[in-house]
């Protein structure tokens, strides 16, 4: 989720800002020479000319775009939270710029109401998932078929659920704290840094010491297991919502492993082919 967006000019630290939530108290006299800091540092100690463009403070990113190329000054400055996908980011701070780049001055930012109100309902906008669409008799279906999956010992599940781009886990089919070696929301955000958000995704590892020796002790046996992720977008028009798997599974059976999943983001997708969920950016 955003909670403030603002354009900067990051030579000589003046920022504005466009849009604000309560999450944040930002004194704008210590912000905005702190960010231009900051890139000052990171173009000196990396020889980058791209200098900064991603940082964290606690739980907070913030993100920074260049709707004019890197080679100029200006900045359009995201916070958000640290599973924010940058693509996305970028997608919204290009959109906003168009809405606002003639009135976009460091002097006097006072741009029509209408306006600064387009720009604010992008920083804002999000697409919240809607549970009650979900069948129950495909739910039963789902987790019939995962489970005979797990008892022929082809798969098992640590999470299984439904990520936003910009929300984080919003729904979960399954999940199994015994077998998570992983923050699985925080991987989920940074895969999809890795990739693009249009990709479909399966990623495969090697079991670590530790992931091997946690599930040996559940009596499970690794000599053909790997660490699985599996993400797809759920919509053919750039929603926000993705099928999220992490598993272990038996690397012999990786086509059927691979036949469920794909199998649950049809029927997903065909649930909410009824909802219009294109993005307006």
């Amino acid at each position: 989720m955003i909670h403030l967006v603002a354009f900067i000019d990051i030579e000589i630290g003046l920022g504005r800002t466009i849009y604000q939530d309560n999450t944040l108290q930002v004194s704008e006299a210590l912000i905005w020479p702190m960010i231009s800091a900051l890139n000052n540092f990171v173009i000196e100690c990396t020889a980058s000319d791209r200098g900064l463009v991603n940082a964290a403070l606690e739980d907070i990113k913030i993100y920074l775009y260049s709707p004019l190329g890197e080679s100029n000054p200006l900045r359009i400055v995201f916070f958000t939270d640290l599973f924010d996908n940058n693509e996305y980011l970028e997608k919204k701070g290009q959109a906003i710029f168009s809405v606002l780049s003639k009135y976009i001055s460091f002097e006097t930012f006072d741009p029509p109401t209408e306006i600064i109100g387009r720009a604010k309902a992008i920083a804002k906008y999000t697409q919240n998932f809607p549970t009650e669409i979900l069948n129950p008799q495909f739910l039963d279906e789902l987790k019939r078929k995962l489970k005979n999956l797990e008892e022929a010992e082809s798969i098992y599940v640590a999470d299984f659920f439904i990520g936003d781009i910009d929300q984080g886990k919003v729904f979960t089919f399954i999940e199994s704290t015994e077998l998570q070696e992983k923050d699985s929301v925080l991987l989920f955000s940074e895969l999809l840094t890795a990739f693009s958000i249009d990709s479909e995704i399966f990623v495969k590892s090697s079991l670590s010491k530790k992931e091997r020796d946690g599930l040996e002790n559940l009596d499970i046996d690794t000599n053909e297991l790997m660490e699985g992720w599996f993400l797809r977008q759920l919509s053919d028009q750039e929603s926000d919502f993705w099928l999220v798997c992490y598993f272990y599974y038996d690397e012999r059976r990786e086509e059927e492993v691979k036949q469920y999943l794909n199998w649950a983001t049809i029927k997903i997708k065909e649930e909410l082919s009824v909802l219009n969920l294109k993005r307006p950016f």
